[in-house]
């Protein structure tokens, strides 16, 4: 269904009221044609037999025939013109409109395969939402289940040991109080609380032998048992079983506490995975329902379109036929009016001529020769050569001429050398003719069926190898876009690879920069803490040497200060005296300059304090750059281990594309070779196909015309005449087998 049929020469769809090249007539033509028409006149006048003679009048009607003729040529050219212009239109519309619905049925088809993909996948996740949905409901329902039961257990065992206990409260009371009064009644009151007790205690509890031995020996005591002393220890006995009693209700209140706190954790848990599994389930669901309306709308258009391009290939196939058949006959009508209009201008030629007026003028004579004798003969066959006329000539005779003019019609040379063994044959002795003429119709016969096999053999070929060439270049059309799209997307890996390299090549400076930063920057701060640490020994050491002297002469110089304020702010003190008073020759005090001494050691303990200080501050420094470097170091490993599981999945994907891409490379060279086997094996079927196809009809044509002659042949033979035959005496001529001439006869 490509390409458009062009069955008619180009230029078709001009006007089609313009006249056709075979209709104009160049300038040097029309100065001749008028040149020979003003000749026939001036003959014409100049001839006064032939003015008014019947071969003018046959003359004009051949002029009439052919201008006639050529309107009709003209007229039909038109007609022609504008069916090859609806041809040439009509199919471009269709092709243009087959390519485009292909076009769409492709991109319907890959939308619908996405779509059906999408589909299957959402139901897939919504299947299993909806199994974690159920499975959710499940577990809380049984973890409800679990609950109830623990929590009637607990209300259950927990009623039991305070009914124990309250009984226990109970019994323990009364015997305390018995074992202080003589009252009869208080003991019998003692016995039944403890009875009372005993039938209180849950079924679970479990008392050693000697306890219940003690207690049942008790109850059956009767009154005196507030003389008894086994009264004292069943007191201890309940006492301890009270306590025991109240820590298991502890202990089962707690863990009930906990559990319940649990199944509200896990239930608040569920609940909200219930919730977002149920939105995700709702949100899907409704993608689903949408891509389901997708595909079933894209789906429709698919068969739609699908429909329409059947309906126009078939279309564009009955008028690709239409045309070539147009085009066949207006070619044959063409050919026979040229012909026609050939015979007729060579007829005007022979008739207008100045030699055949001049002869005619002198040879016909007015009116019509009366009282001619066929028996003489003129030396004239004069009958027309497409019209029979009866004779007297044999069955054998009327042979011959049925098989010549079959094999001239047909060239064959088979049926000329039947018509020369017809003539050979003598008379009445046909018998090996007939039985020729019956073996050449079944001869005929099955080269008619051979011909017809061959020719739908071949037709069926040609469809297969177009299907094939088609399917084939498709799918080469497919894996070059595949291969295609697997290259794209292996570069475009290759750079996202290059990338990750380039990136984990900088993650790896980061961390290599950040150690060193952190090794120069430890270093730094062991370097100052040392100084700091030598100072401080220097310091204190002169400290230490201004101190030992006001310790050693136990001279308290008061609390230090670690401040210089004041240090300096003593000044030397003034008086005046008598040059003849004698000086004082007091010695000052051992003490006297402890407060400068005490200044000093002040400053130097504020220089220690300072220097010490910074050693803090240095450490902390240091403790938070080396968390801050950790955690950098920590940043920058798990970003460098991302990216080079990022750049081993990449590398893997690289491979599978690689060896994807080589396999569809492979794919489409074995499609190639198969195309390339299709074209070869067509190339090889085409001369003797289109030799068939070609020359089926000629060769029907022609075997039918030789069927003819040799039916009618046979029919003369056998004594049959199927010709019009009229009243003619025939002459026999021996010499005319060897003038018979067939002419173009090829086997």
């Amino acid at each position: 269904t490509s390409g458009c049929i062009r069955p008619i020469r180009l230029g078709a769809c001009k006007n089609p009221l313009a006249p056709s090249a075979k209709m104009q007539l160049s300038l040097p033509m029309a100065l001749l044609v008028a040149a020979a028409v003003l000749a026939t006149a001036a003959s014409a006048a100049s001839s006064r037999a032939a003015v008014g003679s019947p071969v003018e009048r046959v003359v004009n009607l051949l002029k009439d025939l052919k201008v006639k003729m050529e309107m009709d040529e003209k007229s039909e050219q038109q007609v022609y013109d504008k069916y090859a212009c609806w041809c040439e239109k009509t199919t471009a519309r269709k092709a243009a409109g087959i390519k485009e619905s292909s076009d769409d049925v492709r991109a319907y088809g890959q939308t619908i395969l996405s779509l059906k993909g999408k589909v299957a996948t959402l139901a897939s996740e919504i299947s299993e939402l909806e199994t974690g949905i159920k499975t959710n409901k499940e577990e809380q329902a049984q973890a409800t289940n679990i609950r109830q039961r623990e929590n009637a257990a607990y209300v259950a065992e927990t009623s039991e040991l305070k009914q124990a206990i309250a009984a226990l409260e109970q019994a323990v009371t009364v015997l305390v109080a018995g074992s202080q009064a003589s009252s009869l009644l208080q003991a019998q009151s003692a016995q039944a609380k403890v009875k009372a007790m005993v039938d209180a205690l849950p079924a679970s509890v479990s008392m050693k032998s000697d306890k219940v031995m003690l207690l049942s020996k008790y109850l059956r005591s009767g009154a005196n048992a507030k003389y008894m002393p086994q009264s004292f220890t069943v007191q201890g006995i309940l006492k301890d079983m009270y306590e025991t009693f109240v820590t298991d209700l502890e202990s089962s209140t707690q863990a009930e506490a906990k559990a319940n706190t649990g199944f509200e954790d896990l239930i608040a848990t569920k609940t909200t995975e219930l919730k977002e599994m149920e939105a995700e389930h709702e949100k899907k669901a409704g993608e689903k329902a949408e891509n389901e309306q997708r595909l079933a709308d894209t789906q429709q258009m698919y068969d739609d379109t699908t429909a329409s391009r059947e309906a126009d290939i078939a279309f564009f196939d009955e008028t690709k036929a239409a045309c070539q058949s147009k085009h066949e006959d207006w070619s044959t009508r063409s050919s026979l009016r040229d012909e026609e209009l050939a015979g007729i201008g060579k007829a005007l030629d022979i008739l207008t001529s100045d030699a055949a007026r001049e002869l005619f003028g002198s040879a016909i004579k007015e009116g019509k020769e009366t009282g001619a004798s066929d028996k003489y003969k003129t030396g004239r066959d004069i009958a027309p050569s497409f019209v029979q006329l009866a004779s007297d000539a044999s069955p054998a005779d009327k042979a011959f001429s049925a098989l010549k003019k079959s094999a001239s019609a047909g060239k064959s040379f088979r049926l000329a050398a039947l018509a020369v063994q017809v003539k050979e044959a003598k008379v009445g002795h046909f018998e090996k003719v007939l039985v020729a003429i019956d073996a050449m119709v079944g001869t005929l016969k099955s080269e008619g069926t051979a011909d017809i096999e061959k020719r739908d053999q071949c037709k069926n070929e040609y469809l297969k190898v177009e299907s094939t060439v088609k399917d084939v270049e498709w799918k080469i059309e497919k894996n070059d876009a595949k291969i295609d799209k697997l290259a794209g997307l292996i570069e475009l890996r290759t750079q996202q690879k290059m990338a990750t390299v380039a990136s984990i090549n900088e993650v790896e400076e980061q961390m290599r920069t950040l150690t060193e930063d952190r090794t120069a920057e430890n270093s730094a701060f062991k370097n100052a803490k040392v100084e700091d640490q030598q100072a401080i020994d220097l310091l204190m050491a002169a400290r230490d040497a201004m101190a030992k002297f006001y310790k050693k002469n136990d001279i308290a110089m008061g609390p230090i200060q670690g401040s210089v304020k004041g240090v300096f702010a003593q000044q030397e003190p003034e008086f005046s005296v008598s040059a003849d008073q004698a000086p004082d020759a007091v010695f000052s005090d051992k003490s006297k300059r402890k407060g400068e001494s005490k200044d000093i050691v002040s400053i130097l303990t504020y220089i220690i304090e300072d220097l010490n200080d910074e050693i803090k501050n240095g450490m902390k420094g240091e403790e938070e750059a080396q968390v801050d470097y950790e955690a950098q170091m920590a940043a920058a490993q798990q970003l460098h281990d991302e990216l080079v599981a990022k750049k081993v999945s990449l590398e893997s994907a690289i491979a599978k594309m690689s060896e994807e891409r080589s396999l569809e490379i492979e794919d489409m060279e074995e499609n190639h070779k198969l195309l390339q086997d299709e074209v070869d094996y067509k190339k090889s079927i085409t001369p003797d196909c289109d030799w068939i196809i070609r020359a089926f009809e000629g060769r029907a044509k022609a075997r039918a015309s030789e069927m003819n002659g040799l039916v009618g042949a046979k029919e003369f033979l056998v004594g049959k005449s199927s010709l019009i035959e009229t009243s003619k005496t025939a002459t026999f001529d021996d010499s005319a087998l060897s003038k018979v001439r067939f002419l173009g006869l090829r086997r």
